[in-house]
């Protein structure tokens, strides 16, 4: 069968479409994938590294207040269905896959004009507007964990499936050999409030008694070379890590962003973490994300509005020094971890389509 799948913007929605296609085709070995997504975005760059033919479309966030803004939102929408359309026409998929972003809105609203089966697939605790939208035309929504299902209108047709992961994030892989080490990130674009925090760490702190790793992201290349012009020995910096599992391996504790696709990562591996939701989300859907981890005493939550170096470095310095609490955490973080995600929205997309 062909299918399309569809997610971009940030990795959090690139991944789980990678990884469902990686799980349907150990069950429909002539599985052909086209990945819809916006040119030169993140997602043309990881799908083209995967292997995947990419098909660009045009689409910007949906704007719902009446403004400029809107109007030239509605227009990029329009353009980018008609385009979907074509693609639709052109190469007749059997099923069409969105995984969240603003890009997945006109391929998703195609596949119900063209009335192709669509699946879509929520990581968070609060639907992001284009997963609401799509919600309406969808087949399957499949859900990170039950209680999301709350926040939708619509209940029917929904499954708990977790959140899709790469296999080489695997609860298994450990990496002893290696200094005590600190990893932060803020998403792939990257995170204003980390940046400044590890920037002022590293302008103040010359030398630490553990190695810290941090991750910028794509959006804060140029500023956070600017913020920290000299790096301390301890520091390594990178704008974005591609094999990022090989980061995470050696991390005795992670600080990080609250998307659910990081979280999963962070369960998977069994790390131990420092959360730092974003505040300018959809619904605040990524304090919500962490506050589960902190309830399970997976994590340690800093709310944006707290943070600074001083309180960063106090909480870091706090849990590295007690090594029983980082072993605690870590346990605790695994628990939340839903094995074979990917496998399970594959299963139920392709006896559906068998149906």
């Amino acid at each position: 069968m062909i299918y399309f799948i569809s997610g971009g913007g940030t990795a959090g929605h690139i991944y789980p479409a990678i990884s469902i296609a990686d799980s349907i085709r150990k069950i429909d070995e002539n599985a052909k994938f086209y990945y819809v997504g916006i040119k030169g975005k993140l997602e043309e760059e990881i799908a083209k590294k995967e292997g995947y033919e990419f098909l660009p479309v045009t689409s910007m966030p949906l704007i719902l207040k009446p403004s400029i803004k809107a109007i030239k939102s509605l227009n990029s929408f329009i353009k980018g269905v008609k385009t979907s359309k074509q693609y639709i026409d052109k190469y007749h998929p059997d099923a069409i896959i969105c995984t969240g972003g603003y890009v997945s809105g006109p391929i998703g609203y195609a596949a119900k004009l063209k009335k192709i089966p669509l699946y879509i697939h929520e990581s968070n605790a609060y639907p992001g507007i284009t997963t609401n939208f799509l919600d309406r035309f969808s087949k399957i929504t499949f859900l990170p964990y039950e209680s999301v299902k709350e926040n939708f209108k619509n209940k029917k047709n929904k499954v708990v499936a977790g959140t899709p992961i790469r296999s080489q994030f695997n609860m298994e892989i450990k990496d002893e050999n290696h200094k005590l080490t600190v990893l932060s990130f803020g998403g792939s674009g990257g995170q204003k409030s980390l940046n400044e925090a590890v920037g002022g760490i590293f302008n103040e702190y010359k030398d630490f008694k553990y190695d810290w790793i941090h991750i910028c992201g794509r959006n804060w290349e140029k500023e956070f070379h600017e913020l920290v012009p000299e790096l301390p020995k301890y520091a390594t910096v990178y704008t974005y890590y591609y094999e990022f599992y090989e980061l995470m391996k050696k991390a005795d504790l992670v600080i990080c962003g609250c998307g659910a696709q990081t979280l999963n990562e962070v369960s998977a591996m069994k790390k131990p973490s420092v959360l730092i939701p974003k505040m300018n989300v959809v619904k605040n859907h990524q304090y919500f994300n962490a506050k589960k981890y902190e309830d399970e005493n997976a994590g340690v939550l800093i709310k944006e509005t707290d943070l600074n170096k001083d309180i960063l470095l106090e909480v870091v310095d706090k849990l590295m020094n007690d090594r029983e609490k980082l072993k605690t955490m870590g346990e605790n973080a695994g628990h939340l971890f839903v094995k074979d995600s990917a496998d399970i929205i594959a299963k139920n997309i392709y006896e559906d389509l068998k149906k």
